[in-house]
């Protein structure tokens, strides 16, 4: 601070300490006062207050020399002084209107140079000029687009407001990309909540807006799985409310039960984030959070439709069909997303959009409940009669969408066609990993296969009870886990099921918790069991396969599974590590590499000896490699170090053989040496 008597901004400074009236600029010296104590201003305390009278004066705001003090007061490098500077301008329309386009680049170039706090304030202010359209989005879109390649350099306070721009970015623009960014943000830990939270608020906003049931199911749990790492690694209320949405969901559409524990969810994850914002300002992200009352609606209708499936219930047959309808048109009468201008959701029907993609989800179990009931079209018709009575009186503006919803479920079920749900061919999936005996898991799969329907509903009920379970704490596992089953599932439809593929699986997360462990070792931390990890000497001997293999035998052997290690006879040969839970062996071939640290390189090096192990049984089994290259640059994260590949198989096999490959990161620098 200047020395009191120096000071031309001591007047504002004494006003605003006794809470007097503030002076104006013309009192503090007028527009020269901006050019002839420039730097000291710029510097000054009370630089946000001095703004405010700026902006206030439409004639200095519209002058040059007026404009260029406050874009050089956007540029402060002092965070704490930027955050107040930002408010300031961003909260005065003249100033937005005159220098948008100006400010915003001011703060992209920050957003560039300083990848700290400073350079996350900044980038986070011209995101909120572009969604005011004050700014064009093209450089925002440009700077998100080039930030993959800068995250190894990133701070914990830039990478915080970074995915929330990004998240903001995707809501408001198509930008592909920009989901991919916020998955690389799952491997920043002090962001990986925030992180994983944006993808399943993005992915949901991707289901919602789909067209079938068949892309949008998938859509869904796949959203609700990274809330669930968003709440497991944070136990943040947003994601447990838009969770226990889901969850509600996913429960009606498969032809469960809304639980009472699922509305009890919402409704406490709703009070905390209203306890929280209590008396606090609006923030840039708030809109989203008034969308949970519309969420909690949906949930409070979905729950009082399932009723329909209960026989007394038709006693009050307007109740059940006002319910049921109020359902078939909910994509309709509620809006469920942040609106992308920034608004805060209402209910006026002008406001409203059309979600095709929750339609398509909770249609059919609304159509199949009137086909089911005898006499449902006839109580539709009932009702709707009565309504084309009551809709002149009717104030509710969303009063024309349902009776329209209504009369095209009325279509529908003249037709016949309540769509169903889709045929099971692997009735055994709804039963994989359950612990049954032999023989009432047979008698259990010959009665589905008999019953395609509960067969169907079964196996969705099961997909989203999985949705909704963590899979890991750490949100970089969750994700390499969930990416890879899914390739395996791809690569390996048929030859990857049932209790194998449940044990497969289990396998594939001990050993993705494993390589989390080993990456994140400091060195030396593991004593001399895990030396093999250490950074190697000029000329120094190699860790050997085996000094891996009895460390990863002692930890999976800790994790409860009965490993062996260097069995022989198989494949007519000896395997490194060897499990058999049940029925079928799983093999884990160990290998080191100094050479060549690809994936094509491990396949063309390894690939050849590790199928030759399913010679018999399922064609799927796992290659460990030890990297032992030298990493000037730092190591890779989780799911870099993971792959599902598949080959064809050997001497004319015609089954082709898939391996799950995991890279160890040994030869480990010290990152101060970096």
């Amino acid at each position: 601070m200047p020395d009191p008597a120096d000071d031309p901004l001591q007047p504002l400074t004494n006003a605003r300490r006794a809470g007097t009236p503030l002076p104006t600029l013309t009192d503090l010296g007028g527009p020269a006062l901006l050019t002839d104590a420039r730097d000291l201003l710029l510097d000054h305390d009370d630089l946000p207050a001095l703004l405010k009278l700026v902006c206030d004066d439409t004639t200095v705001v519209e002058s040059p020399h007026g404009q260029d003090f406050l874009l050089a007061a956007a540029e402060t490098d002092d965070p704490l002084l930027l955050e107040d500077v930002v408010i300031t301008l961003l909260t005065h329309p003249n100033a937005v209107r005159l220098l948008g386009e100006d400010l915003a680049d001011a703060w992209l170039d920050a957003s560039r140079t300083r990848l700290d706090l400073v350079g996350g304030i900044a980038l986070e202010a011209c995101a909120r000029l572009v969604f005011a359209d004050a700014a064009r989005p093209y450089g925002l879109q440009d700077r998100l687009r080039r930030m993959r390649r800068e995250l190894p350099r990133i701070d914990d306070d830039f990478a915080s407001r970074a995915v929330r721009v990004a998240g903001a970015l995707a809501e408001h623009f198509p930008a592909p990309e920009i989901s991919h960014l916020l998955e690389e943000f799952l491997n920043h830990d002090d962001v990986a909540d925030d992180a994983a939270f944006e993808l399943g608020v993005l992915t949901l906003r991707q289901a919602l807006t789909t067209d079938t049931l068949d892309t949008a199911r998938p859509l869904l749990m796949k959203a609700r799985e990274y809330l669930r790492d968003a709440y497991c690694d944070d136990e943040r209320p947003d994601a447990a409310a838009f969770g226990a949405a889901l969850d509600a969901v996913l429960a009606y559409s498969s032809g469960g039960t809304v639980s009472d524990d699922t509305l009890r969810q919402l409704q406490d994850a709703v009070l905390d984030i209203r306890l929280n914002l209590f008396r606090l300002p609006p923030g840039w992200r708030t809109p989203r959070l008034d969308t949970l009352n519309a969420w909690q609606r949906l949930l409070d209708t979905l729950t009082r439709a399932q009723a329909a499936d209960r026989p007394g219930a038709w006693l009050h047959a307007a109740a059940v069909i006002t319910d049921l309808v109020a359902v078939y048109a909910a994509h309709r009468s509620l809006d469920l997303l942040t609106s992308t201008d920034g608004a805060v959701a209402t209910s006026t029907l002008s406001s409203l959009r059309a979600f095709a993609g929750l339609h398509a989800v909770l249609a059919p179990r609304v159509e199949q409940t009137l086909l089911a009931h005898e006499g449902g079209l006839a109580l539709l018709n009932q009702w709707l009669d009565e309504l084309s009575v009551a809709q002149d009186t009717d104030q509710d503006p969303t009063t024309p969408v349902v009776r329209e919803q209504a009369a095209a479920l009325r279509e529908i079920l003249i037709a016949g066609r309540g769509d169903p749900r889709p045929k099971s061919e692997r009735p055994a999936i709804a039963l994989a990993g359950l612990p049954l005996h032999p023989a009432d898991a047979d008698r259990l799969a010959g009665f589905l296969g008999s019953a395609p329907e509960l067969t169907a509903r079964l196996a969705a009920m099961w997909e989203a009870r999985q949705a909704q379970e963590p899979v890991d704490e750490i949100p970089a596992i969750a994700t390499a886990y969930r990416t890879t089953r899914a390739e395996l599932r791809q690569q390996c439809p048929d030859g990857c099921t049932g209790q194998f593929a449940a044990d497969i699986e289990r396998m594939l997360l001990y050993l993705l918790r494993f390589l989390d462990l080993r990456l994140n070792e400091t060195q030396k931390f593991g004593g001399d069991a895990r030396k093999y990890l250490r950074q190697l000497k000029k000329d120094e001997d190699k860790p050997l396969e085996k000094e891996l293999g009895r460390d990863l035998r002692d930890f999976l052997r800790g994790q409860g599974l009965r490993v062996d290690l260097e069995v022989n006879n198989i494949g007519a040969g000896r395997v490194d590590i060897a499990w058999r839970p049940h029925d079928e062996l799983i093999t884990l071939e160990l290998k080191r590499d100094w050479k060549n640290p690809t994936w094509d390189g491990y396949a063309g090096a390894f690939l050849p000896q590790a199928i030759s192990y399913q010679v018999n049984g399922p064609p799927v089994n796992f290659l460990v490699v030890l990297d032992l290259t030298d990493k000037p640059g730092g190591l890779a994260s989780v799911p870099a170090c993971v792959h599902v590949r598949t080959v064809p198989g050997p001497a004319g096999d015609p089954r082709p053989r898939t391996v799950i490959m995991l890279r160890i990161q040994g030869n480990k620098r010290d990152p101060y040496g970096l």
